[in-house]
């Protein structure tokens, strides 16, 4: 059996797993904490010699072409492999624990120059991250072997004084890789750090340093230091949390060496009431998945790529992360713990690939054919548990060891979890909690709310539950465990819009801690032309689309709309607006509002009109009320009071905004238009302007030069990544070939009345309506639809009225200045906005619909200006519905010769039903009756 297939051989030479640090040869030195400044630390990255090859080489030294790569990186981003992504499905065949036999692999070799003095101490190698396994040979000797592909490999080695050779095997497929089945771009490769350390005989291998709100534990010899490096004084502890990050040093003297491991001192427990206490206080998690991707370089991240992540969460008040699926980077958590994190430790494990392995088995089918459940594969699960707890367990970031993803649960992860208690309890201080999400009974993702989850966890995790199943899990089984979702709201495509909703059940219950959306950024990969692409663009035998393109970032960590929903629902204010008291809420944790600048001001249509600040010292989890005097000021659109939460650098932190007055009625209409019939078109002349409106299909067809095609009551709109259930059953409807019947259509003076209904081909009709077109004599039209809606039929996916326009520039009121839907406006504002309609398009990988303005009570468009107190939806586009429901990339669209224009009476909402529960009814447009009225004002 190849080493590689074989489970008792799962590591070969390596040294046993520690804490991750550094050893310096100075004081200085380690306080600065610049480990290239260490005399010990010697950095292997950059060019290495490389042979790739589509299976296994016996003799790796009699390798004569060798080409040249940066390590570290991919072969997947170096152009030796084409990008392979999958979610679920394994991308080889599923018989464990063999790998197909064409099993490719990568030879790195590098020669070192090493000193006489380094000969003589003890050295290591390290691999922090190597894709799926390597064999390590130095100076032509075999060392090890070792699996773990997001986890350290050390090797204690042997070197002689001058030049020596490091070769190193890493295979694509190994045993392993049926326990790191993540949903990402399939990468190998050498991805992390290498690196040696020459040490001094004697010295320490692991270092252990326990902490609490009372202090720090170690069993070494150790001083402590202020972050500005001074002696610290332990009678006066600053204890840390996400929002002031204190960290201490401590400094480990020993043979020789000083070791520095950052510090934060605080508690954690779980109160009565099973709310998450940190330092003593109730803390929500607003969190959000990350992955270590990087659409170039695949699973490699440079420190600055971290620090970028890191800091536009905190721009978004996210504090939480869980590292999905695999222990990230040391450096991130490093930057963590700097900056003020909370971090779900995951280990490298998830076999979700079993799930579709074998069709007709349930997921939580208890045959051996799942790992979790074969003895055989115990020492491999325990392992990746013990590789998490031992390299991470320094990190005052972490708040929850979580034993995988999607891997079903058994017996295996039992074990894992009986080996992480056990080890804390030798690690003096805190106890993490142990996390694991399919620690339950139930199929998939819909778990019986009625059984409580095993006692192998001290959290209750679920993964898109619909929150009427979270409240039903609490009544039902009373387990007064914190609850916690470690994925929710699939932000893929547009979206996700259903944020609010679980943050408003989240508040409500003391032990619902809140959750961690999926996931931070969009996977991407580029071609080979440089455009970039998704599963299936590279030839992939199995692959799951654009599935990876699911992250509340783009993938170049730009925000969309969904990031900015995010922010408002994690941001630490709330506010209340009644009979002229303003009362703001501190949802902080530990932070009090004095710390911060506030702002407001009153809108009148989009315009200034009064504005001014004020100061508070609110404590956190407390209220204050102030008292303001507004104007009372006339408006057409709307009057808003705005207020602005800002840091002390000008950061926006937070805004809330009140509706202090809604838009006006529009004044009477004064005079008729004269409307001639003639033929099946009636001719309707005013003031300096003419229209045709056609009687025999009933819509408007001719206005002025801005209008290009007739004005037409429609329902489809191109379907979100979040319709990818809706999509199915609309095509069903055959939402996307319907048709407009006109039963009738009377003239009565200056009003044209149509009666008729929208029936989808092979279909019975959907909808009947009334439509009254009422001309005056100014040119203005008031339209009225009123509608009755079959609710036999599956709800729609919009409905109102489009046209084609000539302009592009446009300006409206209503929320924006992104696009904005039922449910997904709190990260917008009500204001007016000028815009046109390329600024509009949202380049999501899959084109879909985007750009919507909800809640607009006026749009102004060429020579007409669309105006609702009741308020429409609308929006403005260079390609039409058809255009983005047909293409599959940004690349392959086509822009309309006019501009596309809908003014609508309801968008279905957005949802995050691409792998959560389905959009709630009050969000879908299957009103029973439908009243709409607007009307179109020539400029």
């Amino acid at each position: 059996m190849r080493v590689y297939e074989d489970l008792r051989q799962i590591h070969v030479n390596t040294l046993a797993p520690r804490a991750h640090y550094i050893p310096y040869d100075t004081l200085q030195k380690a306080l600065e904490g610049k480990k290239e400044h260490s005399a010990y630390y010697h950095l292997l990255n950059g060019t290495w010699d490389f042979h790739y090859d589509s299976r296994d080489i016996d003799c790796p030294e009699q390798i004569k072409d060798w080409d040249q790569v940066t390590v570290p990186s991919c072969w997947q981003s170096t152009g030796h492999e084409k990008p392979y992504y999958t979610n679920v499905n394994y991308p080889y065949p599923v018989d464990p624990p063999y790998v197909p036999d064409d099993n490719p692999v990568g030879v790195y070799r590098r020669f070192i120059t090493v000193t006489k003095e380094q000969a003589a101490m003890d050295t290591t190698l390290v691999f922090e991250g190597v894709a799926s396994c390597l064999e390590l040979f130095v100076n032509g000797a075999y060392v090890g072997f070792s699996t773990v592909s997001h986890s350290s490999s050390e090797f204690s080695v042997s070197l002689h004084e001058g030049k020596n050779e490091i070769l190193v095997k890493v295979y694509k497929w190994c045993v392993g890789s049926y326990l790191e089945d993540q949903d990402f771009f399939r990468c190998n490769g050498i991805f992390r750090d290498v690196y040696l350390l020459t040490r001094p005989a004697g010295h320490v291998h692991d270092v252990q340093v326990g902490f609490d709100e009372k202090g720090i534990y170690c069993d070494l010899p150790y001083d402590i230091y202020t972050p500005q490096g001074q002696p610290a004084d332990l009678t006066q502890l600053v204890l840390w949390n996400t929002e002031k990050p204190y960290l201490y040093t401590v400094v480990i003297r020993q043979a020789g060496e000083f070791i520095p491991v950052k510090v934060g001192l605080r508690s954690q427990c779980v109160s009565e009431k099973g709310e998450l206490l940190i330092n003593g206080v109730s803390v929500k998690l607003k969190g959000v998945n990350h992955h270590d991707s990087h659409p170039v370089n695949g699973y490699v991240m440079s420190y600055e790529d971290m620090k970028t992540d890191l800091l536009k969460m905190k721009e978004l008040n996210i504090n939480t992360i869980r590292t999905s699926h695999y222990p990230p980077d040391p450096v991130f958590l490093e930057l963590c713990d700097e900056l003020g994190f909370y971090v779900v430790d995951e280990a490298d494990l998830e076999t979700h690939g079993f799930t579709g392995s074998i069709r007709t088995e349930r997921y939580y089918d208890e045959r051996p054919i799942w790992p979790c459940h074969d003895p055989a594969w115990r020492e491999a699960f325990v392992d990746r548990a013990r590789r998490l707890v031992e390299r991470d367990k320094n990190h005052t970031c972490v708040i929850m060891w979580s034993l995988g993803n999607e891997s079903n649960f058994g017996l295996n992860h039992v074990a894992m979890s009986d080996f992480v208690r056990e080890r804390q309890k030798r690690i003096p201080g805190l106890f993490r909690l142990i996390h694991y999400e399919r620690a339950c009974e139930g199929v998939g993702i819909h778990h019986n709310e009625r059984k409580k989850d095993s006692d192998a966890v001290d959290v209750v995790s679920r993964m898109y539950p619909s929150t009427w199943y979270m409240e039903q899990y609490l009544e039902y089984t009373g387990d007064k465990r914190p609850f916690f979702l470690c994925e929710y709201c699939h932000a893929m495509g547009n979206g996700p819009g259903d944020l609010m909703d679980y943050w408003e059940t989240f508040e409500r219950y003391p032990n619902m801690i809140g959750g961690c959306i999926w996931e931070w950024a969009d996977h991407v990969a580029l071609d080979g032309e440089g455009r970039l692409g998704y599963g299936g663009d590279f030839g992939e035998e199995t692959h799951d689309g654009n599935f990876c393109c699911d992250g509340l970032v783009f993938h170049d960590r730009s925000f969309k709309a969904g990031s900015l929903e995010a922010k408002y629902c994690y941001q630490p204010l709330r506010t209340d607006w009644k009979e002229g008291v303003l009362t703001l809420h501190n949802r902080n944790d530990f932070t009090s509002f004095e710390e911060y600048d506030f702002q407001w001001n009153v809108t009148v249509d989009g315009k200034v009109i009064k504005e001014g600040d004020f100061v508070l010292d609110t404590k956190p989890h407390e209220k204050s009320q102030i008292n303001l005097t507004l104007p009372n000021a006339d408006c057409s659109y709307g009057a808003y009071l705005n207020i602005y939460m800002k840091d002390r650098n000008g950061h926006e932190v937070a805004f809330t905004q009140h509706r202090l007055q809604d838009a006006s009625p529009l004044e009477a209409g004064t005079g008729a238009a004269a409307v001639t019939v003639e033929g099946e078109y009636a001719r309707i002349t005013g003031k300096g302007f003419v229209y045709l409106f056609n009687l025999h299909y009933g819509w408007l067809e001719k206005l002025d030069e801005t209008l290009k095609s007739p004005l037409k009551l429609t329902v489809w709109k191109a379907p979100t990544d979040n319709d990818i259930a809706n999509k199915g059953r609309w095509y069903e409807e055959k939402y996307h070939q319907v048709h407009s019947k006109v039963y009738e259509a009377r003239v009565e003076g200056n009003c044209i009345r149509i009666k008729g209904s929208l029936c989808a081909v092979a279909r019975e009709k959907f909808l009947e309506y009334e439509v009254a077109y009422t001309f005056l004599a100014d040119g203005r039209i008031d339209i009225q639809l009123d509608g009755a809606f079959d609710n036999r039929h599956y709800f729609l996916p919009r409905l109102g009225f489009e046209c084609k326009v000539k302009e592009q520039e446009f300006s409206y009121f209503g929320y924006g200045p992104g696009e904005a839907y039922i449910d997904m406006h709190h990260g917008a504002r009500m204001g007016l906005y000028e815009s046109n309609a390329d600024e509009q398009y949202v380049p999501y990988m899959m084109p879909q619909e985007h750009g919507n303005h909800y809640n607009t009570k006026m749009l102004q468009i060429g020579g007409l200006t669309f105006v609702s107190p009741q308020g429409f939806e609308c929006n403005v586009s260079r390609y039409t519905a058809e255009e983005l429901t047909r293409k599959n990339h940004g690349y392959e669209l086509e822009k309309d010769e006019y501009t596309n224009l809908r003014i609508d009476y309801k968008v279905s909402g957005l949802g995050s039903n691409s792998c959560g529960p389905e959009l709630r009814e009050r969000y879908r447009m299957m009103d029973d009756h439908v009243y709409f009225a607007f009307s179109i004002l020539r400029r």
